[in-house]
């Protein structure tokens, strides 16, 4: 039985008969020497009938080389290869020849090192040296035109006069409300002429509501969520205050806290008592509704006491219209008082 190898060997090849001879090898009718030749040219035949038909397009040249990087990076090698070896960068006192340090004085060691660390770092201020003196203490900006800053309003009228304010509650929530019914009920004839018709602006989130001649001072009562506990002192003759995260003792608002609260205006008013142009507005949060109450006028501060250089300042103050309050002719007025002071 003939194989396919003897087939394609008898079609391919022919070998002289004389063992002596060299075999020669047939491809297309031309005979060659050595069998790789014979490969070689059915290779170029392959190729040719490859791009003749056009299923083999020539070779195109890369887009890049590397060659150029390559060179680079090989000079980079090689300079790396031929440049001497780094001497290492810290030498032993011995090596250097320097003097050695004496560990034993342990005084004067700590002094070089400390001498070290100033060079490297600024050395910081303590905490006293930070504390802002009177005289450095930053002065407000200029209150705008329709600011409550630059309101002049009288206290005496809002508090005791004949549409006075003592002990009622307001008939809207929020400090918006009370600014603007102080404002019609108290401010200065220019002012209200200057700013009819005006939005006031104020600040609705700060404790403390400066204007011109007064200042208004906000409490909150039964909160849980407030960081501090305002409360009511001695049968609710004084009441505990504090001050915002960012006020402290040179804060100019504490400054004329300070100053009206202890430099009152000594006439008598009603019954042989001083004035103060601080007046103290107070809401309850009520449970059952989880909502404030209106803000409820507790009528002029002056000072008692305060914590100097705590965080936030905390005051106490004394009620001047206590006795109005607790013993005012409208009995919702003294339910109200003995509902929040309680």
């Amino acid at each position: 039985m003939t194989t396919r190898a003897t087939r394609r060997s008898q079609d391919d090849m022919k070998v002289n008969s004389d063992d002596e001879e060299t075999p020669t090898f047939k491809f297309n009718g031309k005979i060659y020497t050595t069998y790789q030749e014979m490969v070689n040219a059915k290779r170029k035949r392959n190729q040719d009938v490859l791009e003749a038909s056009g299923l083999l397009k020539p070779s195109q040249p890369p887009l890049y080389t590397s060659h150029v990087t390559s060179n680079k990076r090989n000079k980079n090698k090689q300079a790396q290869l031929k440049a001497p070896p780094q001497q290492p960068s810290r030498r032993s006192s011995r090596l250097s020849q320097s003097d050695k340090p004496n560990y034993k004085d342990v005084s004067t060691f700590i002094e070089q090192q400390a001498a070290v660390v100033n060079k490297k770092r600024p050395r910081t201020t303590s905490t006293e040296s930070r504390i802002v003196s009177p005289s450095l203490a930053a002065a407000p900006a200029p209150p705008a035109a329709n600011s409550v800053r630059s309101i002049n309003i009288d206290t005496k009228t809002l508090v005791l006069g004949e549409k006075g304010v003592l002990g009622q509650m307001m008939d809207h929530t929020g400090k918006e409300f009370v600014i603007n019914e102080s404002f019609a009920l108290a401010a200065h004839p220019d002012d209200q002429k200057r700013l009819a018709g005006s939005r006031l602006s104020f600040n609705k989130y700060c404790g403390v509501q400066e204007f011109k001649n007064a200042i208004f001072l906000w409490i909150n009562l039964g909160s849980k969520d407030n960081p501090v506990v305002n409360d009511f002192l001695e049968d609710a003759r004084q009441v505990s205050w504090f001050g915002g995260s960012r006020m402290h003792d040179e804060s100019p608002v504490i400054h004329k806290l300070l100053k009206m609260g202890q430099q009152h205006d000594e006439k008598e008013v009603g019954d042989d008592k001083p004035h103060s142009d601080i007046i103290l507005w107070c809401r309850r949060y009520q449970t059952d509704t989880k909502k404030f109450t209106p803000y409820l006028c507790f009528g002029r501060l002056t000072y008692h006491s305060h914590v100097p250089q705590s965080h936030p300042l905390k005051f106490i103050w004394k009620l001047i219209d206590y006795d109005g309050l607790k013993n005012h002719s409208d009995k919702a007025v003294r339910d109200r008082f003995a509902a929040f002071t309680t």
